[in-house]
């Protein structure tokens, strides 16, 4: 074999369209996992603790072919060890003097939300200097309410880092310095959803807020362009797209996919929106789940978040979507909640409450919600 030889093929998109191959040479997997020990210095004393799948990017290149590489210690848990009981992943940090760690965004949510105080007395996180927070749209609230639920247990503000990758870039494409406290950007929601101007803006309920994701990894470069290709300038969202040693050839015998990734300059698309400040990534949203109502781009992740926090709606389990509306000639917003409620006035005030919260924050009400029970979502 050689270093351009095929390793492994890594679905990808399967819950939100046709799954597509993406093709991994034993070239791409190590050049990710030596950039990701560059930006993260791992080195001999490190311990990483992982409950990720073995058939997720995250978990198993991120932790298990990077740490069997780097010849580091891992601690390798179920993940429904985790899911039932969320304690047990900050436990494994405690007992075995973690120090790495990846998660998707919604598994710090979990941890505040579903560890009672009696469940950690006496847990020491002072040995963890790198929490990954990765794979999904990161939150800035999830960061801020886990810093600050954990801080009592040693764990340091600067050891939760926002990254960014996808699987056509193996696993990792940004990073954040490490120890950083997360970079939060507060901008002006209405200009960034009409003009696409991401403006510096004071920190306020109907400002729009992002995370950085960091830097581009050591060898990989990023850049953001308009629909023409055209490079935009700091701070104007646009197109993301990529170049590196960790790209993929291509999607496995889908030639038509493969055509759309990989430009003929050779940079390849993420499909996914953001902009640039101080070379530093903050992404806002999927191309291909934008909800354009009234002129307005709306991101669901966010509209999803803002209903989340509402008291009485389960964490994590709510939809944001348009739908078209040909009278208007616009979208609908449609947002559907789940909640354990079963009606009467308990369901009005969730019913109000998520309206009343979305036009604080995001300036135009839901034209539907819609409250279902555990499961449906």
């Amino acid at each position: 074999l050689t270093s351009d030889d095929s390793a492994l093929i890594q679905y990808t998109s399967g819950s939100t369209g046709h799954p597509k191959g993406v093709l991994l040479s034993h070239a791409n997997l190590l050049a990710n996992i030596r950039a990701l020990q560059i930006r993260l210095d791992i080195g001999p004393d490190d311990v990483g603790v992982s409950w990720l799948p073995l058939y997720h990017d995250m978990g198993l290149i991120g932790a298990w072919l990077g740490m069997l590489y780097l010849g580091t210690p891992l601690v390798l848990m179920s993940p429904l060890a985790f899911l039932a009981r969320p304690a047990r992943w900050l436990w494994a940090l405690h007992s075995h003097r973690g120090t790495l760690s990846p998660a998707p965004n919604f598994a710090y949510d979990l941890c505040v939300h579903r560890i009672a105080h009696d469940e950690i007395e006496g847990l020491d996180l002072s040995s963890v200097r790198v929490l990954l927070n990765g794979a999904e749209a990161v939150l800035p609230e999830t960061i801020e309410r886990f810093t600050a639920r954990f801080a009592p247990y040693g764990f340091q503000p600067g050891a939760l880092a926002p990254v960014y990758g996808l699987a056509e870039c193996t696993v990792g494409l940004t990073v954040p310095p490490v120890g950083r406290r997360a970079r939060i950007d507060c901008v002006d929601r209405r200009a960034l959803e009409e003009q696409g101007q991401a403006l510096p803006a004071a920190e306020e309920e109907s400002a729009a807020r992002f995370v950085s994701c960091g830097r581009a990894l050591p060898d990989h470069k990023i850049r953001v362009v308009d629909d023409t290709g055209a490079l935009v300038d700091e701070r104007r969202e646009g197109n993301v797209q990529f170049l590196g040693p960790s790209a993929t050839s291509g999607y496995y015998r889908d030639q038509e996919a493969t055509r759309k990734l990989v430009r003929s300059d050779g940079w390849l698309e993420t499909g996914d929106l953001g902009y640039l400040v101080d070379g530093e990534l903050f992404l806002t949203g999927r191309r291909k789940d934008l909800i354009i109502k009234g002129g307005r781009n709306l991101h669901p992740h966010e509209v999803e978040a803002i209903a989340g926090d509402v008291a009485g709606v389960r964490k994590g389990c709510v939809a944001a979507f348009g739908m078209a509306d040909r009278e208007r000639g616009t979208e609908r917003l449609v947002i559907i909640a789940e909640t354990r409620t079963t009606g009467g006035a308990e369901h009005t005030e969730i019913h109000s409450a998520i309206i009343a919260r979305c036009t604080a924050s995001i300036g135009l009400p839901p034209d539907i919600v819609v409250l279902s029970p555990p499961g449906s979502v």
